[in-house]
């Protein structure tokens, strides 16, 4: 994933009358790059925008996962804003991404919820399992741990597998998503797992206010 984010340029949509109508500028809602613990996050290019979504909600680029009931609904690409800095010991990535979500809050956990394991769409053989649990304090919020394992279960050697440790919280159509994702399948150590709940936090609070 690079550690580069996207320009925040005027993108327009076209109101039901055909006029032009500009985008929700998301900007100042967007956690500064000094809040990440391992150095600072970075701007994601716009053309690199759509891949990084698909990364960070799993709602792949072409077709759809398996169930299909298990493909997130989308967000609003244009409103994104994407910080992607280093992460700590475990030697992955830290993602920040507030954005317009198209459904509801509940309607999100439910899918994860009932989505404990599904097949990633547009992928030879990936599979993700899931499991989610509540986070206290400011709007309310999720926390998802993620195992991703990047081929079939049936080849002669272990596919390589990978995780995400994934904060979302939302408050009517913004949400914000705090992601730590590394290889492998360990779980965080206490200090990245608590460097990566305060990023969260400071997410949440720039977003919503405290």
């Amino acid at each position: 994933m690079a550690a580069v984010l996207m320009v925040a340029g005027a993108a327009s949509a076209c109101a039901v009358t055909g006029e032009a109508v500009p985008s929700l500028d998301l900007s100042s809602k967007s956690v500064p790059s000094s809040a990440f613990p391992y150095g600072p996050g970075q701007p994601v290019p716009s053309a690199q925008v759509p891949g990084i979504l698909a990364d960070i909600t799993f709602r792949p680029l072409r077709g759809e996962n398996t169930p299909a009931d298990c493909t997130p609904a989308p967000v609003d690409a244009p409103t994104a804003r994407v910080l992607v800095g280093p992460g700590g010991p475990a030697q992955g990535t830290l993602t920040t991404m507030v954005v317009r979500a198209t459904d509801s809050f509940d309607d999100f956990v439910a899918r994860a919820r009932r989505c404990g394991e599904f097949a990633l769409g547009g992928t030879v053989g990936t599979s993700v399992a899931t499991e989610v649990t509540p986070v206290d304090g400011g709007v309310p919020g999720v926390r998802l741990e993620r195992r991703i394992r990047m081929g079939p279960a049936d080849q002669p050697a272990p596919p390589p597998t990978s995780s995400v440790t994934e904060f979302v919280a939302q408050q009517g159509d913004i949400r914000v998503y705090v992601q730590n994702r590394r290889p492998g399948g360990d779980d965080l150590g206490a200090e990245e797992l608590g460097a990566t709940r305060t990023l969260f936090d400071a997410a949440r609070t720039r977003a919503f206010g405290g």
